[in-house]
């Protein structure tokens, strides 16, 4: 049993809520991509022993075309070079999803046991270092003009507390600077919607709309005219719609929305720091380019296999950090994602430490279809308090709360422990659901799993390996302890990167997504280190769904 102290809930309710309903209205539908097995390129090694058979045994089982197959030539250690991955790995895996595209499929992969976990970032280059000097003089170059602007908006709207104590400016903080724009641009904002502006004042309006436009870009006026179309009468917004400025902005925007999955290249910095200046002014180039400094000072020296082949249709692609996951539901309404999401693959791995337990996966995922996965969903939080900053510790905990809210009045078994201890060994019997944190490395056999098990913790190096013998990592233990799909980070990730628990769990238990799916449409970053182990295919809730979308239910 759960400790005591903290008394854990167990809720088996068979009843809709309004909290479920309004989730859902604020998440949305999921956009289904119909995944099916000929959608799925398999790729195994010649080099490692058994990873054929892995691969022919799930192609048998699901039924996926051998012509689907892929066989590449690469390391079999659980690192690869660059060189490696861009010669050897890419190229037929990038052949093979054109040849489906061309077919009207829609690609996604399956690296079968023996493809190694990380991929080495590229070796700097004297264009990285000459890129990185050009975005530290900018930076300087426009925090200055920034304070300059936010200076005379200061002086204009006569805003307490403005004006340097210094004139050193640039010894002032970034994160100072940009609070000061921050609170000028809401004043000139404020002092703008003033309906009747006092007696001589129209010269100070001119210059304080100037600066605005100048310091903040196209973007607020932008939204002030759609401001004003909304709330118009019919004549009124006939006429604002043609003002030129909303339609070069929504231009302008959609570009930079389809570079924002790209990330921050050298030989197209320049024209990006262009369409920034027009739709976020003065203020969002300086944002940029020191976005820029930080990313080409600091590269990551390595990512995931499977998360770097993800941009394998990419011609070019920011190599020095993550770049969003354009499949993540978030960016549904974003501009041109279409045409982003069709040059990006979804990409998980039929893995384990031993060829037998990689085949087990699939077994597991296709018996436990026919009936429905059944069990305990077990959820192990902190119990933390104070700050939940975006991003920190009690922030995360709090999801876990918010899965327990979501969950609690359906038919699952869910059992929430707010301890800061985890479930003691062995407490948890049955489990079909697992999520938890924070025991890095080190797994607890607090769970007794279910066939057909969905479970991950949230550690900084539960992936770092799946064959070395008698790692305790998160990800390998589980697999040996019977889970058929988890995932996890090769490296440290940092808490962002994982896939919210109240988000992943309720699009899981909905049934309407297989796994794969699930996982893409909640995953925050590609080209980064999280991997997921499991059969793609696998849909544990299809026959038994214990959270039913409103909208499913009127198709």
């Amino acid at each position: 049993m759960p400790p005591a102290q903290g008394q854990p809930q167990v809720v088996n309710k068979s009843v809709w809520t309004g909290l479920w309903l309004l989730f859902f209205l604020f998440w949305g539908m999921p956009a289904a991509y119909a995944l099916s097995p000929k959608d799925l390129i398999l790729v195994y090694n010649r080099n490692f022993p058994g990873s054929k058979a892995v691969a022919n045994y799930y192609a048998a089982r699901r039924r996926v075309p051998s012509a689907n197959i892929v066989a590449v030539k690469v390391a079999t250690a659980e690192n690869m070079s660059r060189r490696d991955f861009d010669q050897n790995l890419v190229p037929p895996v990038k052949s093979a999803a054109e040849r489906l595209k061309a077919r009207k499929r829609t690609p996604a992969v399956l690296l079968v046991y023996g493809i190694p976990l990380r991929v080495k970032r590229p070796q700097e280059t004297k264009a990285d270092q000459d890129f990185l000097n050009l975005a530290s003089a900018k930076a300087r170059e426009y925090q200055e003009l920034v304070l300059q602007m936010v200076r005379e908006l200061e002086r204009l709207l006569k805003i307490p507390g403005g004006g340097d104590s210094s004139q050193r400016r640039l010894t002032i903080p970034p994160a100072q600077v940009g609070k000061r724009a921050a609170r000028s641009l809401n004043w000139a904002l404020q002092y703008l919607k003033q309906k009747k502006p006092r007696e001589g004042e129209k010269l100070t309006r001119i210059k304080v709309i100037s600066l605005l436009i100048r310091l903040g870009g196209t973007s607020p006026e932008a939204r002030a005219l759609a401001a004003r179309m909304s709330k118009s009468k019919a004549q009124e917004r006939k006429s604002l719609k043609g003002q030129d400025l909303l339609g070069w902005n929504a231009v302008i925007r959609q570009g930079l929305n389809e570079q924002m999955f790209t990330g921050i290249l050298p030989q197209t910095a320049l024209e990006t720091a262009t369409s920034i200046r027009f739709c976020e002014g003065v203020l969002g180039e300086w944002q940029f380019w020191r976005k820029a400094q930080s990313l080409y000072d600091r590269p990551g020296t390595l990512a995931a296999v499977d998360s770097e082949l993800a941009l394998a249709l990419r011609d070019a692609y920011q190599l020095s950090s993550w770049l969003p996951n354009p499949f993540n539901f978030i960016y549904d309404r974003v501009a041109g994602i279409k045409e982003v999401r069709q040059k990006t693959l979804m990409v998980c791995r039929l893995d384990g430490p031993t060829p037998k337990i990689a085949k087990r996966l699939v077994d597991d995922a296709l018996e436990t279809e026919k009936t429905g996965l059944k069990g305990t969903f077990y959820i192990d939080a902190r119990g933390l308090q104070g700050d939940d900053k975006y991003g920190g510790y009690a922030w995360f905990d709090q999801h876990l709360i918010k899965l327990y809210d979501l969950v609690k009045n359906s038919s699952q078994k869910v059992v929430l422990d707010r301890n800061r201890a985890l479930f003691p060994p062995g407490s948890c019997p049955d489990a079909a659901l697992y999520v938890g944190w924070y025991s890095v490395g080190k797994y607890v056999a607090s769970c007794k799993w279910q066939k057909g098990a969905v479970a991950y913790h949230v550690a900084s190096a539960e992936a770092t390996t799946l064959k070395k013998p008698g790692s305790k990592v998160w990800c390998k233990r589980m697999l040996e302890e019977g889970v058929a799909a988890t995932l996890g980070p090769v490296a440290e990730p940092y808490l962002l990167s994982f896939p919210l628990p109240d988000r992943f769990f309720p699009l899981l238990l909905s049934g309407q997504l297989p796994l794969l799916e699930v996982y893409f449409r909640t995953l925050p970053q590609v080209s980064w280190m999280q991997i997921l182990i499991g059969d793609p295919l696998y849909t544990p809730f299809k026959k038994n769904p214990i959270l039913i979308m409103p909208e499913v239910e009127k198709k």
